[in-house]
């Protein structure tokens, strides 16, 4: 999420926004990517295979030229609203106002807190729905290779575990579907780790002495010909207060095509694996008000965006790699 993609429908707020905006670890957005939207409900045209099949396109003079039909798909994409409010007790406004007007140690920017908070709360439930869809092996049919937890054995984290091979065998699997190969790797962060230190991984990297590091991001990709690698380091907590890793133990191959300012770069014969139906102006920051009941002053913020899987053939999935 950059600075530009916030509105700041309280300026000053927004500013404050910002700092949480840009450091923000979330990495939905590898696998779907923003389309930005002007209505909460709208239609794309995808078409079919037109464009993979083989046709006799030779021609005589004068002869009549062969005509292809296009098979127009209308698919219909929805963008939901998402809102959240931080109350902050007025006592708590007035000792921050005092701190800050005698200066001391106690100065505390509440205004950035609640803020900061609000966001951070529609980002992670963006990343939580991007995962679950991204993670559930339902769509993807046959695209998907699942580890197996007893023995351990072909795991990444073993030693007889081939990821250098399992990752191009995928990636071959979704060219001879999709005609692209794929060009982005998320990997969780329980995987990552496993990924860099694979016996099969590091037997392409050459140290000094026969010393060998953990793997670096750019030698990942020149070893799997992954242009964007990308780790999904986000957690969240249950009610009990026990944290859990966003994406699991899991790896997704896709082809994500680039898609640019206002849309630009979105080829519609293009066989995307997903993208984020995001309206345009969002995240909003609200402007806060004064609710009597709790003597408090509520800050918000709303996010009005959907990640949708268009084509899971686009994508492979790898469950427990690790």
């Amino acid at each position: 999420m950059t600075p530009n993609q916030v509105r700041m429908a309280n300026p000053i707020l927004g500013n404050l926004m910002l700092a949480g905006a840009v450091q923000s670890p979330m990495a939905a957005q590898a696998l779907f990517p923003r389309l930005p939207a002007a209505l909460r409900g709208f239609q794309l045209a995808s078409l079919g295979d037109a464009a993979t099949r083989a046709y006799n396109t030779r021609r005589a003079p004068g002869a009549a030229t062969k005509q292809v039909k296009i098979s127009w798909q209308g698919q219909t994409y929805t963008v939901a609203q998402h809102a959240i409010d931080v109350p902050i007790p007025r006592e708590l406004i007035q000792e921050a106002d005092e701190a800050r007007r005698l200066n001391v140690g106690a100065n505390v920017a509440i205004s950035q807190i609640a803020v900061n908070t609000a966001l951070q709360i529609l980002n992670l439930d963006y990343e939580l729905e991007a995962a679950a869809i991204a993670t559930d092996a339902t769509p993807y049919a046959s695209n998907t290779r699942t580890y197996d937890n007893t023995t351990g054995k072909y795991k990444w984290s073993h030693a007889s575990g081939t990821p250098v091979s399992d990752i191009a065998a995928a990636a071959n699997t979704i060219r001879s579907g999709t005609g692209r190969r794929p060009n982005t790797l998320l990997v969780s962060a329980v995987a990552f780790g496993a990924l860099q230190l694979n016996k099969e991984v590091q037997s392409y990297l050459t140290g000094a002495g026969g010393v060998k590091g953990p793997a670096t991001m750019e030698q990942l990709k020149a070893i799997l010909k992954v242009n964007n690698i990308v780790v999904g380091e986000a957690i969240w907590t249950n009610e009990a207060g026990a944290t859990a890793d966003v994406w699991g133990n899991n790896a997704i191959l896709a082809y994500v095509p680039p898609i640019g300012p206002e849309g630009t770069g979105l080829a519609l014969g293009e066989p995307a694996y997903g993208f984020t139906s995001w309206m345009d102006g969002h995240p909003m920051v609200e402007t806060p008000y004064y609710q009597r009941e709790t003597k408090s002053w509520i800050y918000g913020a709303t996010f009005e965006r959907t990640p949708t899987l268009v084509r899971a053939g686009a994508g492979f999935l790898f469950k427990n790699p690790n």
